[in-house]
This record gives C-alpha cells, sequence and structure tokens, in this order.
C-alpha cells in the first residue's frame, strides 16, 4: 500500500499550489452543495408521474417511454466521455476522476438554472417539477461542460473546474432558451445547443487560459494502452448516440432520429478511415482520427436529425462532416496553435465545434424546404413557431399556437441561432478563461499530470514490486 506521507511529501510529485488548490475546492465545493439542498428544498418537487399519489398505472409516462434513452444518454455523459479523454500518459486519474466530478456538479445545477430560465420565460415563478426529461436535459447541460473539459484537459484542476462548471451552465442555459423560446429554433439532437455552445466555450477559455508551455508538452501524449482506453470510450459514445440525438423526440420523430443518426455515424466512421489514411504523411491510420471524427457523424446529424432529411442525406451530413474534422486534426489544428495559440487537448474544435456548425447549417437547409405536404400536422411539433396562430385551430392539431412562421423565416432563424450560439460561447469562454487564470485559482504548475492532484503510486514503486513478483515465481 502506497505509502502517504511519501507520495504528498516528495516535491517531484506534488507542490503547494495544488495542495492549496484542493483546500479551496473542498471549501467551495462545500459551499455550493449547501446552497444547492437549500434550493432544492424549497424550489423543487416531483411531477406527477413520479409522485406517490399519482395512479400507479400512469407511471409508464415517465419511466416507460423516456428512461431506456435517458441511461443510454447517462452512458454516454458518465463512461463514453470519460473514457475518450483516459489517452494522456500521465493524466487517465484526472481525465476520468474530473469527468465524473463535474458531471455529477452540472446535473445538479442544470436542472435548477433550466427551471429558472422556464420561469423567466413564462414569467411565472413556479416549482420545478423533476422528472425523467428535466433528467435528460441536465445530462445535455453536463455534456456541454464535458466538451469544453476536453479544450482544457491536463491543465486546470478541480477548484477551476468546479467555476468552469458553474458560469458555463449559467450560459449554456440562458443560450436554449433564446434559441428555443425567443427564436423559435430547432436542434433536437445539440448541434448547436451543446456541441458548438460546449466546443467554442472551451476553446475560448482554452486561449485566455493558455499557457504557452502546453504546446508540445511531453506529457500530452498517448501510450498505446490509454490509447486503447480512449478507443472504448469511443466505441460506447458511437453505440449509444442515437438514443442521445432521439431522447427528447416522440413517435415518427423519434424513430427518424435515431435512423438519420445510425446512418450518419456510419458514413462518418468510413470517412474517418479514408481521409485519416490519406492526410496522414505516413499514410498510417491514425487513433486520434478513428477515436474522434468517427463520431462527427452524430454531432452534425443532431441539429436535423428529427427531420425530413432522407436517408442519403444522412449519410452525406456523416460522410462530410468527419471529412472535415479528420482535415482539421491534421491540417487546421497545428495552424491554430501557431497563430491562435489555441492549445486544445482534446481537439473538440475538431470533434464538436465545426461538426456543430455543419450541423446548424444542414438544420437551416432542411428547414427552408420543410413543408406541410412533407410533414403533415407534425410540422408544428418540429417547428413550434411555424404552428397555427389561431389557438382553436392549433388546439385542433394538438399543438400549442404558434407564428405561421414560413418555411424562409424558420431557416433564417436556425441561421440566426447557430451565429447567437457562436458569439454567446465565444464570449462567456473568453471571460471565464480570464477569470481562472488569476492566481487565485493556483493554476497548475505541473500540466497532463496526475500527481499534482492525485495520490499516485511512484513509478519506481511499480517497478520494484513488479520485479519483486517475477523473482518469487518459481523457476
Amino acid at each position: 500500500m502506497t505509502d502517504y506521507k511519501k507520495t504528498t511529501s516528495d516535491p517531484s510529485l506534488t507542490d503547494m499550489g495544488s495542495l492549496e488548490s484542493n483546500r479551496k475546492f473542498a471549501i467551495c465545493g462545500i459551499i455550493f452543495q449547501i446552497i444547492m439542498i437549500f434550493i432544492y428544498a424549497f424550489c423543487t418537487a416531483y411531477s406527477t408521474s413520479a409522485d406517490p399519489r399519482y395512479d400507479a398505472d400512469k407511471t409508464e409516462l415517465g419511466m416507460g417511454t423516456r428512461y431506456p434513452f435517458y441511461q443510454d444518454v447517462h452512458v454516454m455523459i458518465f463512461l463514453g466521455f470519460a473514457f475518450l479523454m483516459a489517452f494522456l500518459k500521465k493524466h487517465t486519474y484526472g481525465s476520468i476522476g474530473f469527468n465524473l466530478l463535474i458531471a455529477s456538479f452540472a446535473v445538479q445545477w442544470t436542472i435548477l438554472m433550466t427551471g429558472f430560465w422556464d420561469c423567466v420565460h413564462k414569467e411565472v415563478w413556479e416549482t420545478i417539477n423533476l422528472d425523467v426529461k428535466q433528467l435528460i436535459r441536465a445530462d445535455f447541460g453536463a455534456g456541454a461542460v464535458l466538451i469544453t473539459f476536453g479544450a482544457v484537459l491536463g491543465k486546470v484542476n478541480a477548484f477551476q473546474l468546479l467555476v468552469i462548471t458553474f458560469i458555463e451552465v449559467v450560459f449554456y442555459t440562458l443560450n436554449e432558451m433564446l434559441g428555443v423560446y425567443g427564436m423559435g429554433a430547432a436542434d433536437i439532437g445539440g448541434s448547436m445547443f451543446i456541441h458548438a455552445f460546449g466546443a467554442y466555450f472551451g476553446v475560448s477559455c482554452a486561449i485566455a487560459l493558455g499557457p504557452d508551455r502546453a504546446k508540445r508538452h511531453p506529457n500530452n501524449n498517448p501510450l498505446k494502452s490509454t490509447d486503447t482506453f480512449a478507443m472504448i470510450g469511443t466505441l460506447f459514445l458511437w453505440m449509444f448516440w442515437p438514443s442521445f440525438n432521439s431522447a427528447m423526440a416522440d413517435g415518427s420523430r423519434q424513430h427518424r432520429a435515431v435512423i438519420n443518426t445510425v446512418l450518419s455515424l456510419s458514413a462518418s466512421c468510413i470517412s474517418s478511415f479514408i481521409f485519416s489514411g490519406f492526410l496522414r504523411h505516413d499514410r498510417r491510420f491514425s487513433m486520434i482520427d478513428i477515436q474522434n471524427a468517427s463520431l462527427a457523424g452524430g454531432v452534425a446529424v443532431g441539429t436535423c436529425a428529427d427531420m425530413e432529411i432522407r436517408p442519403w442525406g444522412a449519410l452525406c451530413v456523416g460522410f462530410f462532416a468527419a471529412a472535415c474534422s479528420t482535415y482539421g486534426f491534421n491540417r487546421i489544428q497545428p495552424i491554430l496553435e501557431t497563430k491562435f495559440r489555441l492549445y486544445d487537448t482534446c481537439g473538440v474544435h475538431n470533434l464538436h465545434g465545426m461538426p456543430g456548425i455543419i450541423g446548424g447549417i444542414a438544420g437551416a437547409i432542411a428547414s427552408s424546404v420543410a413543408t406541410y405536404d412533407v410533414y403533415g400536422d407534425s410540422l408544428g411539433l418540429i417547428y413550434p413557431f411555424r404552428a397555427p396562430s389561431d389557438e382553436a385551430t392549433a388546439g385542433a392539431l394538438g399543438l400549442s399556437a404558434g407564428h405561421d412562421r414560413k418555411a424562409s423565416e424558420q431557416a433564417m432563424a436556425q441561421f440566426a441561432t447557430l451565429c447567437t450560439t457562436l458569439v454567446l460561447a465565444i464570449a462567456s469562454g473568453s471571460f471565464t478563461g480570464y477569470v481562472i487564470r488569476h492566481p487565485f485559482f493556483d493554476c497548475p504548475n505541473k500540466l497532463f499530470d496526475d500527481t499534482s492532484y492525485w495520490h499516485v503510486e511512484p513509478e519506481e514503486e511499480n517497478k520494484n514490486k513488479n520485479n519483486n513478483k517475477l523473482a518469487s515465481l518459481p523457476h
């Protein structure tokens, strides 16, 4: 068993700054959690489907239809993202452990913030009713924060991550409210609201944060074993992505979202192999490309997943998104590092940023040709602002009154939402980066290294133990 004093007193393994940041994290963590408990005590309640007084045979409304999708999304957030970021040779504890930490905090905080902005929109202050649908929205918020985490992976401590999560969730939920309630945008799989926002919040934060010594850092590299772990994360994400894009849909919309996502993912997988072999100088496949670009189709098809884009359209979106993602890892990222001092650890700009923009544009194009002849009465379900403005007419169709919006107007609203998302993400991400770089937050002295914040057994002791085990074996 590792000697605590030995691992924490050795100056090669830790520093006083890291210990101080953990102390500050613990204090702020306690304060945040106590505040959360009080807010939940007075502002939240179980929804009707979770209320013990509710008729037992109707609880299927919450569990039977939503919970399987929620569980798939939950696996993606807490397992898929964690393993995907566990590729750094000396930062596996931080990648997986901090993923669990900030996702847990983001889930609690997102529930409260989505409820807050919903009340702002309704102009009525009411209790936040919790159900499985709210939990899915909370996981989506956690997903945006974890995308940002990928951009600053190995360069921040737990205290800084707590602050990033706190600030980002506020702006993430604000952006979602502006897009959905203000502009009437459709984004069922979150290409804009989740992926583009999380990516550009993250890269802006990374630029503001620095540091220059992150460039070509010797620890910012994988081992074959850690790359294998990351590929496991890719496989989990790849398999469950159809649930991610369809979790908030119903009926034929949900069925269509699953089909479009599967086709887009399969095309992006093939595309990532094609362009990885083509763009790499030695013409060999790169695990970096395959781990990430093979998922780009799921990101890019998110906005239009429940739209009538036809199967061939889903294939086109996935193939093009993966091609751009692979090109980004091979050609664009080195330029961003040199010209803009962007040290994006996981390459979230390539996996989530550019495909997120592609998804937003694809959604605008699909919206521009959406007609009643194609969608029938479900047109107002996908595009609430296109529903009839007359309440009686809309009610007869099972819809809420809309704005009689035309297809061209919806397309412009989709594009405007994408632009608003980028502006808000870049501005809030830059602000957050400048906040957490302050000396008060004790930026890590050792980058991409677990030993500053985690109990890690010294490598030499590991070697000695292995040698002793080998020596004890019978010859």
